[in-house]
């Protein structure tokens, strides 16, 4: 603790150190920054508006020297009277008040700079004199010859002056742009003299906060990850490894079970393989959901984990180390829990991930618990328990499939109950359900667990027997007739019989839809020989047809035969 504690403080004090390099680079950078903006401004309001109002008063001041000369040039009167009267209202005037402003500008100038502005301001005053002496109009050619000589040796000093004030305002533009630039070259080199230290110690900084960073953003990322791909799981198998191996990856040395709550068996069952000789497969026979005490009280349970519970789980006592088991939990029910182990305990952080692992994972496996449940509810009938037409037409597919690929037999029984219509009609439909759902029962107790039974519509069954030759599947025909033959209805003497088809794979047919044909025909024959009869299918009952063909629907006195099929 004393260690970590150092450790801290010494990063504290690294990182003020580091800051105050960093607030004094800033300082100076402002400091540096606001000077050259200083400068900046002079120039721009200073230097550059002076030079502009003096370009502009040049332009102004050559437009009247023109116009003045032009007047005086001019023979006619009316012209000499309307350029004059120009140079009177606009010219003039507009010289003058931009010469007050030029004056403005210049007020705090050197006295040296005044006394030239005051020369200058004097020179054109003198050419101002001419330009505006009263009586040009009716002037003699003689005098205004003369008077326009004396203009041009008026304006000649006006404009080499004006020459001057520009060139010396352009020249203190760049003397003082020449100091910004030097302020600033000096505040950029303190700049980054001051901040060579300060960015050294914060690379440093920079480089323990990036691994430390890196080392806590790891977990998070892990958890990232195992959302995205558990929301590819194809089904509950799958997301139940998926749980398994993230926990295991993340967390070192550990081996995780994830356990299901199987209500309709109350049991307590693994659905991920257990470690090699691990006592759970000991301690998980026969167990109930209540006997994991995770699963009992909706909370994570400890084992060994330096602590000696007051109530051992009998779950996971014997597992050897330390564990904790997490239950699974979807809106306040518990579907199951994840028993994780390893020699050490587990830290309160590596807890902590364990149950967000947990959180994620258990309302994703709901969801495929539930879309399983529906999709086998879809395809079940519900009176029988056995799986409904739909069903029956994708096994007949599947199954024929792969007894074609493998080159295996496969044998098929379709049954159709005796009299069945004569049930309902005599003793109600609440006893031919009954009926239907011994049927139901019955095939379940005689077939084979690889064997599959289903209801193909009405009264009438299927059976698919893989891996089962002719000889074999008539054995097992006739062991269902038998089953049904001894279902009794309560409160009824009605006998329950049924006539069975028979045809098998590659013995009678080599196709699904002749396989499917010749069963029906053998069924049809056993309800002409009497009912309550297994009949095998003939091959002479003719070539292979196209299509799908349903099961025979004999009428019950057996005179109209099958549409589908010929009597044989």
């Amino acid at each position: 603790m004393n260690a970590m504690l150092a450790k801290a403080a010494t990063v504290l004090l690294i990182a003020v150190f580091g800051t105050a390099l960093v607030a004094a680079v800033a300082a100076f950078g402002i400091l540096g920054i606001r000077s050259a903006t200083q400068a900046g401004t002079v120039i721009a309001g200073g230097e550059l508006d002076t030079a502009v109002a003096t370009s502009q008063l040049a332009r102004e001041i050559d437009a009247s020297y023109a116009t003045g000369e032009a007047a005086l040039r001019a023979a006619d009167p009316a012209t000499r009277s309307r350029l004059l009267g120009t140079l009177d209202a606009s010219l003039l005037p507009a010289i003058d008040a931009q010469l007050f402003s030029l004056q403005q500008l210049h007020a705090g100038d050197p006295p040296a700079e005044l006394a030239d502005l005051a020369l200058f301001v004097r020179q054109w005053n003198a050419v101002r004199d001419l330009l505006s002496a009263p009586g040009l109009t009716a002037q003699p050619p003689a005098a205004l010859a003369a008077l326009g000589g004396r203009l041009t040796a008026a304006y000649q000093p006006v404009s080499a002056h004006l020459a001057l004030l520009i060139r010396t305002q352009l020249n203190d533009a760049r003397t003082d742009h020449g100091v910004a630039t030097a302020a600033a070259g000096r505040a950029t080199r303190l700049i980054f003299g001051t901040a060579g230290a300060g960015i050294g110690i914060a690379w440093l900084c920079l480089w323990y906060e990036i691994r430390r960073v890196r080392r806590s953003l790891e977990p998070s990322q892990d958890q990232a990850e195992f959302a995205d791909i558990l929301q590819l799981a194809n089904g509950e198998d799958e997301a139940h490894q998926l749980l398994q191996r993230h926990l295991e990856r993340t967390l070192p040395a550990t081996a995780a079970v994830v356990l299901n709550r199987n209500n309709s068996a109350d049991r307590l069952e693994a659905v991920t393989p257990l470690p090699p000789g691990s006592p759970l497969a000991g301690t998980l026979r026969g167990a109930e959901p209540r006997s994991c005490l995770a699963v009992r009280s909706g909370r994570m349970h400890v084992e060994n984990g330096g602590r000696s519970p007051l109530l051992s789980c009998p779950v996971c006592a014997p597992v050897p180390g330390a564990s904790s088991c997490v239950p699974l939990m979807v809106g306040g029910e518990v579907i199951g829990s994840v028993l994780l182990s390893r020699p050490a305990p587990y830290s309160e952080a590596e807890e902590q991930r364990i149950r967000e692992s947990v959180s994620q994972a258990a309302p994703v496996l709901a969801n495929l618990r539930n879309l399983a449940v529906a999709e086998i509810r879809a395809a079940t009938d519900g009176l029988t328990g056995l799986p409904n037409k739909r069903a029956v037409t994708d096994a007949l597919k599947r199954t024929f499939a792969q007894a074609t690929m493998s080159k295996s037999p496969l044998g098929l029984l379709l049954l159709d109950l005796d009299h069945f219509k004569q049930v309902n009609d005599q003793h109600g439909h609440g006893a031919g359900d009954q009926v239907l759902a011994g049927v139901g029962a019955a095939l379940r107790n005689a077939l084979r667990v690889r064997d599959f039974a289903g209801r193909y519509g009405g009264e009438e069954f299927a059976v698919l027997l893989p891996d089962t030759g002719v000889a074999a599947a008539l054995e097992i025909a006739e062991r269902v007739r038998a089953a049904i033959a001894e279902i009794t209805v309560p409160g009824t003497d009605l006998p329950v019989t049924v006539s069975v088809g028979v045809a098998g794979f590659p013995d009678h047919a080599g196709t699904l839809e002749r396989l499917e044909r010749l069963a029906d025909a053998a069924l049809y024959v056993a309800k002409r020989q009497g009912r309550n009869r297994v009949e095998l299918a003939s091959v002479e009952a003719g070539p292979d047809l196209p299509g799908p063909v349903p099961l025979a629907r004999a009428a019950e006195n057996d005179l109209i035969p099958s549409p589908a099929v010929p009597p044989v």
